[in-house]
């Protein structure tokens, strides 16, 4: 009976630990989702206005980024990956329930994103 109910609380405490890994890692990538969105756009006003297409300011939409990270408390990176486009990576810690009794005291939970600027005119992208 007592290996049941050993086993048993093994089981139940890896459950609890895995499910909040996995919603620790489904954070990190809202979080990087987000991140990239708000970096997305920062654009550079005088092409697109007139009417050169939308081209991403790297300098303010890292930042951008970056300050998003900062406010949601998350470490992360933010780059412009190209003219139209940028990356966040998040990474967090999951402190761990039951798995610290064997020495795991927290797991890592890393999260990207990438966005992409574009623009539409009447509702067709261009």
């Amino acid at each position: 009976m007592i290996v049941l109910a050993t086993s048993f609380l093994l089981m139940v405490g890896l459950a609890v630990d895995v499910a909040g890994h996995l919603h620790a890692m489904q954070e990190a990538r809202a979080t990087a989702r987000e991140a990239a969105r708000v970096g997305g756009q920062e654009v550079q006003t005088p092409t697109g206005v007139r009417g050169l297409g939308v081209v991403a300011d790297p300098g303010r939409a890292a930042a951008a980024a970056e300050a998003y990270l900062y406010q949601a408390g998350v470490a992360g990176s933010a780059s412009v990956t190209g003219p139209t486009s940028i990356a966040v990576t998040v990474t967090s810690t999951y402190p761990t329930k039951f798995l610290s009794i064997i020495g795991v005291t927290s797991l890592s939970a890393t999260g990207s994103a990438q966005a992409r600027i574009t623009r539409s005119v009447e509702g067709v992208e261009q």
